[in-house]
């Protein structure tokens, strides 16, 4: 039977994910600024929920590692989250919206680091590939995303909400049927401290985070940028998806190759291609032209989120997989492309297009850390 595939389980968990990332990503700028907010509450609600995986994240990753089972506080997450993604238009009130957005966020963000978590610990156990589990992920956005963009642009935005409510139930529903695979309570707990304090870590979620958090422009304004350019949602969304099927070709090959250079490396070039990406970007003002710069998007993301799971898998300590994973999601997918996108609202109303050279700064850094800082060598 299908469902007793315990590859395809865990891909099931990864689509249900991102049908609710692949309607968030592109789309929910829009519906806050149907609402009333404008560039800089946008800005600071996106990047406060981002910001809200640093302590969520390990907190709930902290939970699986104690006691063994992160399927369990999994399955609280997902329910919660669909009851308040539901919500949302319900309410009219500029402030309540922005706090029930923030908090819905805070629930659904750590489900990916724990996710990946028990993915990584069921692959030593079942031995299948990572890369083809996860790209059922990528398949799901891109799925959305573009007739995500269809059903917006022919029946308004209020269907941004619902869409991601529908994503949610699957998400728990996926989540039920995935097999629990418990480890041993750690008995030797390795503190958040100690992991931060390590000279190999700490430059790598510094790398991460650089390179990251140059996606912040790209996530909070590039769908209004088009919008102000005459490109319809459909479209938008359909440019949203092109990217990450570059992304998925990636992910289905990448282990056909992991091993033949390190992770460090690896973030090397996706910063470099973030550069050029996000300097391309300043002068994209037709259709074709960023058709042909998002396919850079397997590279800029992808790459490096493999690295991350590649450096984490292969170097840090396995009793403590979960809490890193978490802090990578908190510290380089959270806290700095929560500050990246704070100040993405200003630079663009400042800016408009040419703020994407501020992204390509921040690519800059992250490769610079990579060059200086980050080694390859089993720690603890």
């Amino acid at each position: 039977m299908l469902f007793k595939n315990i590859p395809t389980r865990f891909s099931l968990v990864y689509f249900s994910i991102f049908m609710v990332i692949g309607i968030n990503a592109p789309f929910f700028p829009l519906w806050l600024s149907s609402k009333g907010f404008n560039e800089r509450y946008i800005a600071i609600i996106l990047a406060t929920s981002v910001l809200t995986k640093l302590f969520a994240n390990p907190f709930f990753a902290g939970l699986g590692d104690k006691y063994g089972n992160r399927k369990i506080p999994m399955l609280y997450l997902s329910f919660i989250a669909s009851i308040i993604l539901f919500s949302l238009n319900i309410f009219n009130s500029l402030y309540l919206l922005a706090f029930m957005a923030i908090i819905s966020w805070a629930l659904f963000a750590p489900l990916m680091p724990l996710t990946e978590s028990l993915t990584t610990t069921a692959i030593k156990k079942y031995n299948f590939d990572y890369g083809n589990t996860r790209l059922w992920g990528s398949v799901s956005f891109i799925i959305f995303a573009f007739f995500g963009g269809i059903i917006i642009e022919n029946y308004g935005l209020k269907y941004v909400p619902l869409l991601m409510t529908i994503g949610a139930i699957c998400l728990f529903i996926s989540i039920v049927l995935m097999p629990s695979i418990k480890s041993l309570p750690a008995r030797k707990k390795i503190s958040t401290y100690a992991l931060l304090k390590n000279r190999n870590f700490f430059p790598f979620l510094l790398a991460c985070g650089a390179i990251q958090s140059s996606h912040g422009l790209y996530y909070g304004f590039s769908t209004i940028y088009w919008k102000s350019i005459g490109i319809s949602e459909t479209i938008i969304g359909a440019l949203w998806a092109e990217g990450v099927v570059f992304e998925i070709i990636l992910l289905a090959y990448f282990y056909k190759f992991r091993h033949y250079t390190s992770p460090k490396f690896y973030l090397v070039i996706a910063g470099s291609l973030a550069i050029v990406r996000w300097s391309l970007m300043v002068y994209a003002d037709n259709i074709l032209f960023i058709a042909i710069i998002q396919t850079l998007h397997a590279f800029t993301f992808g790459l490096t989120h493999l690295a991350a799971i590649y450096f984490i898998s292969q170097v840090m300590p396995a009793r403590s997989q979960a809490k890193c994973q978490a802090l990578y999601s908190a510290i380089s997918m959270g806290a700095f492309l929560a500050v990246s996108i704070a100040f993405s609202g200003d630079i663009y109303k400042l800016f408009y297009n040419q703020s994407f050279f501020f992204s390509s700064f921040l690519a800059f850094i992250g490769i610079v850390i990579s060059l200086r800082f980050i080694k390859t060598k089993k720690v603890f």
